[in-house]
């Protein structure tokens, strides 16, 4: 009780500090990382961000229907053989964000990593294959407006609730959501400071959409589609009655 007390007393000049649970708090640790991330990236090889280079945008996940404990138990074990592999140097350059969403409708608690690849990915799809996680990947255009677009999604706040929010925390028990190349080994930021000056030009005018936003175009689409339905069923019946 103590700790929701906490955090709903969060403000601009008293921060809970608890960035998976609180949306102020969670928002300026998204800027701070972000901000740890422009400054790498600024400091790219300009051969990596090539037409060369393939860059790649990848989610692995956890399709087990069980409890947070035992799906994070399953991330978990990733990111240890992802540590390792790093450790021997047999990892491209990545920068990569271990994230929780919550999906009430199907497998509850949804833990996933995303990773930003530059060059080869096939050993982070080798390596979730052999842990029996799902793989996902996508391939973006290797520029440095691109990859700050995915790193600020990547980044993101995931509004799941107070409760939730604090259940991830305590499962965590204070393991890093943040894991990197060296390229990506920035200082870090102490995301409690509200002052963090970003350039948002990279977004343009077309800013990621949120998860709210897609659903509410889907649904939109799909209520167009059945509205369409129904008007060529309307005016065919229309038309049949005009000739009896």
């Amino acid at each position: 009780m103590r700790n929701l007390q906490k955090i709903l007393q969060c403000r601009k000049d008293w921060r809970c500090n608890r960035p998976l649970s609180c949306e102020h708090c969670g928002k300026s640790w998204q800027r701070a990382k972000f901000k740890g991330f422009t400054q790498c990236l600024e400091s790219l090889d300009e051969v990596i961000l090539s037409r060369e280079t393939i860059l790649t945008y990848i989610v692995i996940k956890s399709n087990k229907l069980g409890t947070l404990k035992e799906k994070l138990n399953d991330m978990v074990s990733l990111l240890d053989e992802v540590k390792e592999l790093k450790k021997r140097g047999k990892l491209p350059i990545f920068f990569s964000r271990l994230e929780f969403s919550f999906k009430k409708e199907s497998l509850g608690f949804n833990p996933h990593l995303n990773l930003l690849v530059w060059g080869d990915y096939s050993i982070f799809e080798r390596l979730a294959h052999s842990l029996g996680l799902t793989f996902w990947k996508r391939k973006k255009v290797n520029n440095k407006k691109t990859a700050k677009s995915i790193a600020w999604y990547m980044l993101k706040f995931n509004s799941i609730g107070i409760e939730k929010g604090e259940a991830v925390r305590k499962a965590l028990n204070k393991k890093r959501t943040i894991i990197n190349s060296k390229e990506f080994a920035f200082k870090s930021i102490n995301y409690i400071d509200e002052y963090i000056d970003i350039d948002f030009s990279f977004m343009g005018i077309y800013p990621i959409r949120s998860k709210r936003e897609i659903l509410l175009r889907a649904e939109h689409k799909k209520n167009l589609k059945e509205l369409r339905t129904q008007l060529k069923l309307e005016i065919s019946k229309a038309n049949q009655e005009l000739f009896k």
